[in-house]
């Protein structure tokens, strides 16, 4: 399947359930990034996108997916969305100060990406890659586990690209000529609702037309009341993020 459309038929999902990041993830772009104008790529539904509305002037959405593009409009109706791709995005040379890529890079041809981010780049932009990343414990492995287990698609570390050791070194020693690293933490509460809404808008989940649907989730619940504390379990993440510059 074409990656831009592993989402179709997941924006509700996505746009309801997924975590959203620390303001002061978004404080640290802003002191870093003192220019007005960013292209988010990979935008999705617009988590995201919406949090660099408050801290930065002027933001350009890029977003393959029709479906996501939809939701993303809906959501936030006066920010412009091109139906364009990261490595490929139709904005103007040196038009930008700063890229981010929130859940996103690992979708991305890293080559040709670079090559885009470097000619939509005004002189002293950067390149912020990001990621809301689960903290390894019994719950996060044992959910992983399942997923292993029923979901052909899963994989773990950068999308499958590297394991997160090799990626973290991939980022911070190869990808860009100068980068900075920071992490923050970021909790997700989740109920027994925004659980299941969660993995369902997984890139790898089944849909509920699937045969196989009805299993994973049947273990995945068992899973939530397992580790459910008051009716709620906290997953518990950290927003990392990769700021870099190519040249």
């Amino acid at each position: 399947m074409d990656n831009k459309e592993l989402f179709t038929h997941k924006s509700e999902d996505y746009a309801n359930f997924r975590p959203s990041y620390p303001d002061e993830a978004l404080q640290f772009l802003r002191e870093k990034c003192p220019g007005s104008h960013v292209a988010d790529i990979g935008a999705g539904t617009g988590i995201f996108t919406k949090m660099l509305l408050k801290y930065f002037d002027s933001v350009t959405a890029v977003e393959p997916n029709g479906e996501m593009r939809e939701k993303f409009r809906a959501f936030l109706p006066g920010v412009p969305c091109l139906a364009a791709s990261g490595e490929d995005t139709t904005l103007p040379d040196a038009s930008v100060d700063l890229i981010t890529a929130a859940q996103a890079f690992h979708w991305l041809d890293e080559e040709k990406f670079k090559k885009e981010a470097i000619r939509i780049l005004r002189p002293g932009g950067k390149t912020a890659i990001i990621w809301n990343s689960s903290v390894k414990n019994d719950f996060t492995i044992e959910r992983d586990d399942i997923c292993k287990k029923y979901c052909p698609r899963f994989r773990s570390g950068h999308a499958g690209k590297r394991s997160p050791a090799e990626g973290d070194a991939f980022l911070r020693h190869s990808y860009f000529k100068y980068v900075e690293f920071i992490s923050f933490s970021n909790p997700f509460v989740m109920d027994r609702t925004g659980f299941e809404g969660n993995m369902r808008s997984r890139s790898y989940m089944p849909s509920p037309r699937e045969r196989i649907y009805g299993k994973v989730m049947e273990e995945l619940r068992a899973l939530f009341e397992k580790y459910a504390v008051n009716g709620v379990v906290t997953e518990e993440m950290s927003t990392q993020i990769y700021l870099g510059s190519f040249e």
